[in-house]
């Protein structure tokens, strides 16, 4: 008997944190700068980019932002983990955040409510 399983968007999405589409976050990724899709504590979506690695590949993030008085430069690491090809977007998991980055993907999602409130 053949086992069969349910993929892409059938299926539930098993991811352990859920993905914020604001407030926006932008980032600069080896000498290029991005806005992302979407991100969580676990990793971001952004356009597809000339010179992009391969899917498992290492990326460096130098800085990130998620308003114009909020860069900072950080040392995080990222995973390519999907490229969507029909969205011309690139999927990511962050690797490892130094405590910079990770305070502000934190303070982000809490702006995230206030501007939700706001609306």
């Amino acid at each position: 008997m053949a086992n069969f399983f349910t993929t892409a968007k059938y299926r539930p999405h098993s991811r352990k944190d859920h993905r914020y589409e604001i407030p926006k976050l932008h980032l600069k990724i080896a000498d290029q700068e991005f806005d992302t899709y979407d991100w969580s504590l676990g990793g971001f979506r952004i356009d597809d980019y000339k010179g992009r690695p391969p899917v498992g590949e290492l990326v460096t993030i130098s800085q990130m932002a998620y308003a114009p008085d909020t860069t900072a430069d950080v040392h995080a690491t990222a995973v390519v983990t999907r490229i969507l090809l029909g969205k011309n977007q690139v999927a990511f998991a962050f690797n490892k955040l130094d405590d910079k980055s990770f305070d502000l993907l934190e303070v982000a999602s809490m702006r995230r409510l206030s501007q939700l409130a706001d609306r």
